[in-house]
Order: C-alpha cells, then sequence, then structure tokens
C-alpha cells in the first residue's frame, strides 16, 4: 500500500489536509495520531464515507456507540463480539445479524463520523498517514458528504464550542426538569429554540438520575449539540443541576462514616453503662470491705442497664434506618436486622414491649420496663 501523503499536525493542519483531499477527490484511508489517540477516517471521491477510533479490534467504537445509544442491547453486542472473534473479521456485520437494522446502523455511523471529526479538531498535536486504496462500503452515494463541507461544518461547530466552553457542565452531571413539556414549550425559550425538535428530545430525557452523558448518548445528537442544548437550557432555568459530582462521592462517604460512628457507639455504650454502675456502686460505700466490693451487681441494676443499653441500641437503630430511608422511623416493625448480623430484626412481640415517639431531640425509645 502506497503512502501517498504524511506528515505533522503542527506543520500541516487538518483542515489542509481536508481540502486537498477534498479538492483531488482522493479515495483512501486516512490515518492521524496523537497523544489522545488514533483515528482513521476513509473517503471517496473526495467525500467522507466514515471516522471512527482505533480500537482493539475493526469497528470496536461503532458498536460501544451502539449500546450507549440504546440501539443495541449489552448482551447482543457481546454476542456479536464472541462471534467476530470466532471469525476473526470485523464487528460491523455481525451487528447487523444481532438484528440492529441497517438504517439505524447507518445512523450511528454518521453519530461516531461527527464525534470523531470534531474530537479530531481539538487536537493540537499528532502526525498522519493518507493511503490512496478502493473503499468498501455500503453507504448510498446521494448521503456521502464532501470533505470540505465537512470541514467547514466542523470548524463552524468548534467556533461556537469555544463560546459556551466556560459554561460545559461535566459529564458525570445530573440534571432535572424545572417544568413540564408543555410549558416548556409555551415559555420564550421554547418558542425562540433554534433546534425545537432536538431541544424536546433532550429534554424529555433528562430525568433526575442519567448523567449529561447518559443524556446526550441516548439523544443520539452528538457532544456538540447536546452540550450546546444543555447549556442554553440550564441559562433559561429549566434544568437545574443535582448533586455535583464529587459531592455524591463526599455524601457517601459521610453516610459510612456515621454509619461506623453509630455502630461503634451502639456496641461501646452498653459497656460503658456498666461501667458507670459500677463505679456508682464503690462510690456510694467507700469504707466497705474491699472483698464486698467485687459482688455482682444486684439483679435488679443489671437489668435496668441491660434494658436501658437495649433501648439505646434501638435508638441508634432507627436513627441509621432513617438516614438510609431519608425519613423518620415510624414503627420499630420497620428496623432491619442489625448490620454485620450483630442482631436478629425485632420480631412483632419484642417490639410491642417497647415505646417509640419523636420529639424535638430526634427519636425517643424507652425500655420495657419504664
Amino acid at each position: 500500500m502506497a503512502i501517498a501523503l504524511h506528515g505533522n499536525l503542527r506543520d500541516f493542519g487538518i483542515g489542509e489536509v481536508f481540502q486537498l483531499i477534498g479538492q483531488q477527490r482522493k479515495t483512501g484511508v486516512l490515518q492521524v495520531r496523537g497523544s489522545r489517540g488514533e483515528v482513521e477516517l476513509r473517503f471517496e471521491d473526495g467525500c467522507v464515507v466514515s471516522a471512527t477510533p482505533v480500537g482493539a479490534f475493526e469497528d470496536e467504537a461503532l458498536g460501544d456507540l451502539a449500546v450507549r445509544c440504546g440501539a443495541l442491547p449489552r448482551e447482543a453486542y457481546e454476542a456479536a463480539t464472541r462471534a467476530r472473534a470466532a471469525a476473526g473479521d470485523g464487528l460491523r456485520h455481525h451487528l447487523v445479524d444481532a438484528k440492529l437494522p441497517l438504517s439505524v446502523l447507518h445512523e450511528i455511523e454518521d453519530l461516531l463520523t461527527r464525534e470523531t471529526l470534531f474530537t479530531l479538531l481539538r487536537w493540537e498535536d499528532g502526525s498522519f498517514r493518507f493511503a490512496a486504496q478502493p473503499i468498501l462500503h455500503d453507504r448510498p452515494a446521494h448521503s456521502l458528504i464532501a470533505a470540505e463541507q465537512f470541514l467547514m461544518d466542523g470548524l463552524r461547530m468548534l467556533d461556537e464550542w469555544r463560546a459556551f466552553h466556560a459554561e460545559l457542565p461535566a459529564d458525570t452531571q445530573v440534571f432535572r426538569r424545572r417544568g413540564s413539556i408543555e410549558d416548556y414549550r409555551r415559555s420564550p425559550a421554547g418558542c425562540a429554540s433554534a433546534w425545537p425538535a432536538e431541544t424536546e428530545r433532550l429534554f424529555l430525557l433528562i430525568d433526575g438520575r442519567s448523567s449529561v452523558r447518559r443524556v446526550i448518548d441516548l439523544s443520539r445528537l452528538g457532544t456538540f449539540l447536546g452540550m450546546r442544548i444543555f447549556v442554553e437550557l440550564a441559562r433559561a432555568g429549566w434544568i437545574e443541576a443535582l448533586l455535583a459530582p464529587d459531592g455524591y462521592a463526599r455524601a457517601g462517604a459521610a453516610r459510612r462514616a456515621g454509619w461506623r460512628l453509630r455502630r461503634t457507639l451502639a456496641t461501646v455504650l452498653p459497656f460503658g453503662a456498666l461501667a458507670l454502675l459500677a463505679l456508682g456502686a464503690l462510690a456510694r460505700a467507700p469504707d466497705a470491705d474491699p472483698e464486698a466490693a467485687l459482688l455482682p451487681i444486684p439483679p435488679s441494676a443489671l437489668a435496668e442497664a441491660r434494658a436501658g443499653a437495649a433501648a439505646l441500641r434501638l435508638r441508634h437503630l432507627a436513627l441509621a434506618a432513617a438516614a438510609a430511608q431519608g425519613r423518620p422511623t415510624t414503627s420499630l416493625a420497620e428496623l432491619p436486622a442489625w448490620p454485620d448480623g450483630e442482631g436478629p430484626a425485632l420480631t412483632a412481640e419484642a417490639a410491642a414491649a417497647y415505646y417509640l415517639a419523636h420529639r424535638d431531640g430526634g427519636v425517643l425509645i424507652l425500655a420495657p420496663e419504664r
């Protein structure tokens, strides 16, 4: 395979490469390698056929994007990759065999091409090699876009991207809607939208659970348009961000730390109560016989301490359950088993002996002997 053109992106930009391929109506494969990875673009008569990141095997990125966009179940994708590995060929026709309609496959290919080119235009370093060779594909000739037109669209997106780059949300950020789709349609923002259908599609996918990346993938709008719509919806106040991505980790760590603290206190406090009772008994009889001080605690005092400790233990369990459920415990019957097998759940008979109430200071639980 003869190399017709090669060079460095710092000396010969990707825009100039595209112009040369388009003007001379070249057919072949353009490979670009840089610090951010490697991509491959295929051309026919100066038109873009496809563009994709280079993965461990042919069409890996196409299959992955099909799953992320909801076009193909994960199980079907894994079966297709196993069939590809057994046959030792590309993945594409195995995706079709996995019941991915050809029209949908073409839609995913177009999205992957736009995403790859938009990523490539933001590269600042790398080298390229173009090899003139025949290209096999099943795309209709009228669906192919000239390399120069593709480049112009990409450069326009890049200029607009820089204008709202500072407002871009993180891929892991989660948003929720602030109103219904009907209200949005009647609003000034909805009436003035430059992409009404696309905006409504993305707006309806925002559910307070899915990340920005997940919403954009499911919308199949691509990173540029998806992010731009996110920014415009946020500017107009129709969506609001939930807990920041790093906030989820901090909140989870705080919950785990609180749970460990409550478990430790529930384990230590009963023994502390018994020790205080023992010290109190010794303090009441300072001149007593030392051997008498070693006598067992009277049964009534021991039973009282055990009952108080059990009530305190249940109170901590109720607080932990309330924190996990996001609401106060209304009945002792709701309490689960103590964590790590430290104690069984309350039976109906055992729970009935306790008294539970809510006060300003929190949950109040009294022992059976109250």
